[in-house]
């Protein structure tokens, strides 16, 4: 083997990895696939998590409208390719994948990743990333999705040392990588991408290159990376920034147009080694015909110093811009504001950010929508929604402001306004809203309830239980307003009522335990006075026994079995419905005790169609 076959690119070896077990002779040398190839993070994780299967499965839907096509298996992450059957377009769908499910490392950084990729908005040298969007308890990042020329593997792997990769369309790809990498740093300042390599480069059916994956952007690990591409710095752990990736560029830019391989190494030791201490030979030894500027340039991106590399990603587009003028005699498009995001891009941009828990960055994408649409009504609700988590309320309102001004009868907009008018204390502004929603819609329960709860917060109680009434005059099995008045009876000491109250609460919605804890309150005080209340009824009080029903339980659960009849009635439901309500509610233990109050009223019209009690 003469020397340069150490560092020659095997082509379609290129494309392929070595399992872990397998051992490198010297002959293998010329292959790509060797550990310094493969993310040391990546690797990592592979050894401690045992493969499992993956989340879907070739021809599944992910929900309910991407159709699987193929599945890529990456080290840490699986992309989906799929269809879009709303869109009728592909799409690539990036997640975790099973094995690190429950790895939070791995999870943090594909969070990390899917924030990185939105804020990078819309650029042709970048993979677009749409959305992110939640399916069976996984967040997955929405791309575009690239396939490679007929018969070339999908990223820039395939082009090394293949015949198609003349030096225009070397240059042409550097400078598109270059321009992706400019646009991010732009985007996301302080952006450094730790991970640029070849396989990191997607490249379409056009030929054109794409900067992907960004998940090691926000990595706490100072040296992750993939050993063939990291700078001195990475193994050094030092703090790095673009030129650490101008480095990786250059270490890209060497395969690219030499068809070898920076240095002969192959271990991991090796490429720090080699990284650490060798200098790269000319890259003419190999391409006798190279310009000797560009030669110099992509050794200039690999020094080790990085004062003597090129100092931004700006030096390295304005080199081969120069240089793809030279060479095609085209002029290069530097400038892609066209492309800026439109609103409703904006706003899922905004969406996807607040999947991730980036708020802040939610909502200066919802201003962004705005200041194209003033009127937008979805970028208005959900900046109202952000700035409310936010806790940022006078902000809050002046949005429910600027949404009124356009839909002054939008109930729902005076009802959030009360709210956070509440939040600021400002209690009788609150109050005048929700009296302002009511004017428009006075048969709303929730805005009878909202009031009724802005009231008791307010220490109105009397109020408070006024306006419960009415809510519960349009719903009377709405266990939240039965409990909130149990609950202001119970602050005006009418403990009594309060249990009455809450108990209503109880029958509707079992597993309240809020209103449990406020009956036992009330039931204290009500013992503490010498007075005794009735048992409280949830799901464990119809359990029977060998005496047959509980008298006690029976006696306290009739007036509720009188009012629910009568709330059912007023809606048009049956004695059939009541049934299937209370069993659905409390289990099957409680038919006995209805199938006893419908005898005792002479109400026998649909029990046959009851459940069975061996149901």
């Amino acid at each position: 083997m003469i020397a340069t076959d150490a560092t020659r690119l095997a082509g379609d070896a290129y494309c392929t990895r070595l399992a872990q077990s397998e051992t490198t002779t010297s002959e293998d040398r010329t292959r790509l696939v060797q550990e310094g190839y493969q993310s040391r993070l990546a690797r990592d994780a592979a050894l401690t998590h045992p493969d499992t299967n993956e989340h879907y499965k070739i021809g599944e839907k992910i929900g309910g409208r991407y159709e699987v096509l193929a599945i890529h298996l990456g080290a840490l992450g699986v992309v989906y390719g799929c269809f879009d059957h709303q869109t009728n377009l592909p799409r690539a769908l990036k997640t975790v994948r099973a094995r690190h499910a429950s790895d939070e490392q791995v999870i943090a950084l594909f969070e990390s990743e899917s924030a990185v990729w939105i804020s990078l908005e819309k650029h042709p040298y970048i993979i677009r990333a749409y959305l992110v969007d939640y399916f069976k308890g996984a967040y997955f990042v929405i791309t575009e999705y690239v396939r490679g020329p007929k018969g070339m593997e999908g990223d820039l792997r395939g082009w090394l040392g293949h015949p198609r990769l003349t030096l225009p369309v070397a240059v042409t790809m550097a400078l598109q990588i270059a321009q992706g990498m400019q646009h991010a740093v732009f985007k996301v300042r302080n952006l450094v991408h730790r991970d640029l390599k070849p396989a990191n480069i997607l490249v379409n059916g056009d030929g054109k290159a794409m900067v992907t994956d960004f998940g090691l952007v926000h990595s706490a690990r100072s040296g992750a990376g993939t050993p063939a591409y990291m700078s001195p710095e990475q193994w050094r752990a030092e703090a790095l920034d673009a030129r650490s990736d101008i480095y990786a560029f250059g270490c890209i830019l060497f395969e690219m147009f030499t068809a070898h391989r920076l240095f002969p190494a192959i271990t991991e030791h090796e490429w720090e080694r080699a990284h650490l201490e060798k200098a790269p030979v000319a890259l003419t030894n190999y391409a006798p015909q190279l310009p000797d500027e560009i030669d110099q340039f992509v050794r200039r991106c690999l020094a080790k110093d990085p004062l003597v590399r090129p100092q931004s990603w700006d030096e390295a587009v304005t080199f081969f811009a120069q240089w793809y003028y030279r060479l095609t005699g085209n002029p290069v498009v530097m400038d892609f504001s066209s492309l800026a995001l439109d609103a409703g891009e904006l706003l899922d941009a905004g969406r996807s950010l607040w999947y991730l828990g980036r708020d802040e960055e939610a909502v200066q994408a919802c201003d962004r929508a705005l200041s194209f649409d003033s009127e937008n009504v979805s970028a208005l609700n959900f900046k109202a929604y952000l700035l409310g988590d936010l806790e940022r309320y006078e902000e809050e309102i002046e949005t429910y402001d600027r949404w009124l001004a356009i839909a002054q009868n939008n109930t729902d907009v005076w009802r959030r306004k009360g709210k956070a008018l509440g939040n600021l204390k400002r209690c009788d502004e609150a109050i005048q809203a929700y009296d302002f929603a009511l004017a428009i819609e006075s048969n709303s329960y929730i805005g009878w309830a909202e009031k009724g709860k802005a009231l008791h917060r307010f220490k109105r109680e009397e109020d408070a239980i006024v306006a419960f009434d009415k809510a519960l005059t349009i719903d009377p099995i709405a266990s939240e307003a039965w409990r909130e008045k149990g609950f202001a009876l119970f602050n005006l000491k009418r403990y009594q009522e309060a249990i009455q109250a809450i108990d209503r609460a109880l029958f509707i919605e079992p597993v309240d335990l809020f209103g449990r804890r406020i009956r036992r309150m009330a039931a204290k005080a009500v013992n503490d006075e010498g007075l005794s209340s009735a048992p409280m009824i949830i799901r464990a009080s119809w359990c029977p026994s060998t005496a047959g029903l509980d008298e006690e339980t029976y006696r306290a659960a009739e007036p509720h079995f009188d009012a629910l009849l009568t709330a059912f009635q007023a809606a048009g439901r049956t004695l059939k419905d009541l049934f299937k309500f209370l069993i659905e509610k409390h289990g099957i233990g409680v038919k006995d005790y209805a199938l006893r109050f419908a005898k005792e009223r002479k109400l026998t019209a649909d029990l046959e169609a009851a459940p069975s009690a061996k149901a």
